[in-house]
């Protein structure tokens, strides 16, 4: 195996024995750690205190996200098993993929920094996008961005008719309340705030109506936001679990194929535990449908016809075998 392939397996395969858990263990300590500092950092007085140890620690982490970066675009073309399109080509075209680009805008605030002489507090900000990082090594993350690409028009059509219900409960509170508080409810925009945190059901209180109409509509309003509010929430659980028990069966499908010959070599073993780690699966979860499949292995019974005296094989669960023979008319 050559060196690009190596590090394609350790860094986007997450394999490669000890060596490669250490790497990505030593990537995922990196990017928490990163993080905790740029919070640390936002208090004033803790940054200057400690402000060498920040621009020491800033540096170190720049350097490895940006070797990161360099060799994920490097390896990218042995993501392909296509010989159609050049390397160069192949590098392109993963450099926009979303990944990638968090990647860059992970390192891209302290290039900028050379370049704007302002310690702009937005500017640090944006180094929190390392955040983001994480979901390469997260697999719930993957699920939840999955389940959301695949539920998006089912969110959408929830947000739509929440934002509806919002607009008529805004027109409500300003017909009744209009008049009688026009700085909270003296337009339709104005009254926007009190039913979005009201419909929500967070209500902060800071704007509350007065009249028994306004009362009224408030607890409908309120009462109605214990169910939409929860809706996009049930879309999202539903769809989680439905990707989750997607993924088990998936997984489960190629145990049974490579359970045909009833057992599992040690390649097959390797591909199970690269499969288990794409679909987002614990070791627990795989552990357990291998050992439901194993259980529910077909067994071959041989068999031999009284008459013919010719043998014949019968693929079966584990279990008895029963045979009704009928008598010819």
């Amino acid at each position: 195996m050559n060196i690009r392939k190596k590090t394609y397996q350790i860094l986007e395969k997450h394999t490669g024995g000890r060596l490669g858990f250490s790497i990505n263990l030593f990537l995922v300590v990196l990017i928490i750690s990163s993080i905790i500092a740029i919070i640390l950092e936002s208090d004033k007085d803790f940054a200057k205190q400690y402000e060498t140890s920040f621009s020491y620690f800033e540096f170190f982490a720049f350097s490895f996200f940006t070797l990161d970066y360099l060799l994920r675009i490097w390896i990218a073309p042995e993501a392909t098993n296509s010989n159609k399109k050049s390397d160069l080509t192949l590098r392109l075209k993963y450099s926009v993929t979303p990944m990638a680009i968090i990647d860059l805008l992970a390192i891209l605030p302290f290039f900028l920094g050379f370049f704007i002489a302002d310690d702009l507090i937005v500017l640090r900000s944006l180094r929190l996008i390392r955040a983001f990082k994480l979901t390469r090594y997260a697999r719930s993350m993957d699920v939840l961005l999955t389940v959301l690409k695949y539920e998006a028009t089912t969110f959408v059509s929830a947000f739509f008719i929440l934002g509806i219900i919002i607009i008529l409960a805004a027109t409500g509170i300003h017909l009744i309340e209009g008049e009688i508080q026009p700085e909270a409810f003296g337009s339709i925009p104005r009254s926007l705030w009190w039913a979005t945190v009201t419909l929500t059901t967070v209500g902060y209180g800071d704007v509350i109506p007065i009249t028994s109409g306004g009362k009224l509509l408030g607890g409908i309003v309120a009462i109605s936001g214990i169910t939409m509010a929860a809706l996009p929430a049930g879309i999202m659980a539903s769809g989680f679990t439905a990707e989750v028990n997607r993924r088990r069966e998936s997984f489960q499908t190629e145990v049974y194929m490579f359970m045909q010959d009833n057992t599992i070599s040690k390649n097959e073993h390797k591909k199970l535990d690269a499969l288990r780690h794409k679909l987002g699966l614990s070791h627990r979860d795989a552990r357990l449908i291998i050992k439901e499949v194993s259980q529910a292995a077909r067994f071959e019974t041989r068999l031999q016809c009284p008459h013919c005296k010719s043998t014949f094989h019968i693929n079966h669960p584990a279990g008895d075998v029963f045979i009704k023979v009928e008598k010819e008319n």
